[in-house]
């Protein structure tokens, strides 16, 4: 949970960094340790390895898989800085529409002040143009409560009586000012509806994208956590390799001391030996090419196909003059057939023989393992004429 966390707050550093120089870079350095150890063993790798080995594949493509997915997350994090961007912007202009229509209302109170004010002096100049003697009936323009209906019944004030009403004149400018000022707020209302509308899609589309954002994130958390497992995983086969190589290189001159010692050369060697597992041959005699980097060392025996706990059986009758550890070959038989020739089986789990023992062709003399330094369970053959390595397929 620890790493987990880690690469969490690694990965949230990274993205911080798509958009500008991070501040202190120690972290985003050690978030990219695993990407350039990647692309630096990549390098190292042929196409032939790449196209020989799956884990040589894997490595070589794993490079683009991490732009892939940091490409991914940067792209949700613009995405989601726009849209926050836009939804700041809308409610900014909310909130100056809102204002807006608050002053409409406070217009519009004012408004209907001046209304009621100019409708009462309208109507106290009517009287008083009644009561000095008009010789119309003023009281029909008020015979209605509405004010539309009053606002009509102004209008017949030039018939009512022939006295102008500078009073009602303004009552009729003010509501006309009061029709206007209504529209106006309408209008606003009707824009605050659009607002909120598209600020209630901006909000959706926050959430959204921040799903999405978190998504990648944990896409590039996963894909960095296969990737140090990859790269570990690399090291340790390229490790393994090279280890057994230089181990078997190192127990060469061990190898030819001891048949000199204690091997016959006199007598006459098999001819046509019996394979000492069923397998396939897995590795040949010879240049040995690294399953991963593609370079070569030279591979003294053949390994060949064989489960753990299988027989390892003795290709030709012969005395066993080594039986037990050799360094990274492990646990060792060598068997003198006469002839100058001896065969040699490595990695075994365990000995079915020992040293002086006369074992028949066929005889089991040990069980397959994955001893000394060996990527895996195998035999390791290998056949000697005079203490000189030579193809075991020859003779099989």
């Amino acid at each position: 949970m620890i790493r987990r966390a880690l690469l969490l707050a690694l990965v949230l550093l990274l993205v911080g960094s798509l958009a500008g120089p991070a501040a202190g870079g120690t972290l985003n350095e050690d978030l990219k340790e695993v990407r350039q150890s990647i692309l630096a063993l990549a390098a190292q790798i042929d196409d032939i390895a790449a196209d020989r080995s799956q884990i040589a594949r894997d490595l070589k493509a794993a490079g683009g898989k991490l732009d892939e997915v940091e490409a991914q997350v940067a792209s949700a994090t613009a995405k989601l800085t726009r849209i926050t961007k836009t939804h700041e912007e809308r409610s900014s202009a909310l909130g100056e529409v809102r204002s807006e229509l608050a002053e409409r209302f406070a217009s519009l109170k004012i408004i209907r002040g001046d209304r009621d004010d100019a409708l009462e002096d309208a109507k106290a100049s009517l009287l008083e143009a009644y009561m000095s003697g008009g010789t119309a009936q003023p009281s029909i323009a008020f015979s209605a409560s509405a004010v539309t209906e009053v606002s009509v019944g102004v209008a017949y004030l030039n018939v009512l009586t022939e006295h102008r009403s500078g009073a009602a004149e303004r009552y009729a400018k003010v509501v006309a000012a009061q029709e206007v000022e209504e529209a106006k707020a309408q209008a606003v209302e009707e824009t605050i509806v659009t607002e909120v509308e598209a600020l209630e899609a901006t909000a959706t589309q926050i959430a959204a994208t921040e799903r999405e954002l978190k998504e990648k994130q944990s896409e590039l958390i996963a894909e960095y956590e296969r990737q140090e497992e990859l790269l570990a995983l690399v090291k340790a086969e390229i490790n393994d390799f090279r280890g057994e190589i230089r181990a078997l290189e190192r127990e060469e001159s061990s190898i030819r001391s001891k048949i000199r010692s204690a091997a016959k050369p006199t007598g006459t060697k098999p001819g046509r030996l019996l394979r000492p597992v069923p397998g396939a041959i897995s590795s040949p005699y010879g240049e040995r090419v690294h399953p991963i980097l593609g370079t070569s060392r030279m591979h003294n025996g053949v390994d060949m196909n064989a489960a753990q706990g299988d027989p390892i059986r003795a290709v030709a009758p012969g005395k066993v003059i080594l039986a037990g550890v050799k360094g990274g070959f492990g646990n060792t038989i060598m068997i003198d057939h006469g002839g100058g020739m001896v065969t040699l089986y490595a990695h075994q789990s365990k000995l079915g023989a020992s040293v002086g023992d006369k074992v028949k062709a066929g005889q089991t003399i040990g069980f397959i393992g994955s001893t000394g330094l060996s990527t895996g369970p195998h035999l390791h053959f290998e056949v000697r004429i005079n203490g000189v390595a030579k193809n075991p397929a020859k003779y099989m």
